[in-house]
């Protein structure tokens, strides 16, 4: 998978260092310039600007605290999850305007994520391991719609569907094609897994990573050789691979 870690840690170590500056401006301002209700929303502004950097300082600590030591921490593996997503929305603001293409922060975020859900090393019985896929993926002239129901296909080897089914059929994984955010939201509410692999474009793949917050998810981006939306691929052997080490073998 494109997209480097190091895009997603490199601009949260921008937002960390300008929070440190703002700090240090605050405490200059502070020092220069003194009121009861101006001292109160300077402090006010210090503190808070403090605790964020703080907390984005773990992140990167028990980032390459997990990367170096393999260690099976649980707890800090879901914090960091849950700092990596709630920063996420002013980070990839600062990506912006820092000049980073937004493909390649998206790619580098799924990256991030995809890391921490395999440094959990849990594993799941076959039918708790869901793969979502979007409809975009099957042969477009196709008559025989898979959205409702995959077996629908008829396995005529012009999409990747086919690929997709008998990956279900080897492993005992449910495997489900959505039309969107909406559809997919409601699939995994209706199947419930314990697991998700998420096969998407970059931007649908970060917002539903973002969107479900107690189910692990493995993101697998998708490839556009005709343009998004039509016709898409996807690497099978990826999706067989985290499969793999999910369940173990199956």
């Amino acid at each position: 998978m494109t997209g480097k870690k190091r895009i997603f840690l490199g601009v949260l170590s921008v937002l960390i260092i300008l929070l440190i500056a703002g700090v240090l401006l605050l405490l200059f301002i502070l020092k220069n310039k003194s009121s009861e209700i101006y001292d109160l929303l300077m402090g006010s502004l210090i503190l808070l600007f403090s605790i964020v950097a703080i907390f984005l300082i773990f992140c990167i600590i028990g980032f390459i605290y997990l990367v170096y030591s393999k260690s099976n921490n649980r707890t800090l593996n879901k914090i960091l999850l849950t700092l990596i997503d709630a920063s996420y929305p002013v980070l990839q603001i600062l990506g912006g305007f820092l000049g980073i293409d937004r493909e390649k922060f998206q790619q580098s975020f799924t990256n991030i994520n995809n890391f921490l859900v395999n440094s959990r090393h849990e594993k799941y019985l076959p039918e708790e391991l869901l793969i979502l896929t979007p409809h975009c993926l099957q042969f477009n002239e196709c008559k025989f719609k898979v959205t409702n129901d995959i077996d629908n296909c008829r396995r005529c080897g012009k999409c990747q569907v086919s690929d997709l089914i008998k990956l279900e059929e080897k492993y005992g994984v449910k495997v489900a094609v959505a039309t969107g955010g909406t559809l997919a939201r409601k699939v995994v509410k209706d199947i419930k897994p314990k697991a998700i692999i998420a096969i998407a474009c970059e931007r649908d793949l970060t917002s539903g990573i973002l969107d479900v917050k107690k189910i692990p998810v493995y993101g697998i981006i998708n490839t556009r050789p005709n343009g998004p939306c039509f016709n898409t691929k996807v690497n099978i052997n990826e999706i067989e691979k985290a499969i793999i080490n999910f369940t173990n073998g199956g």
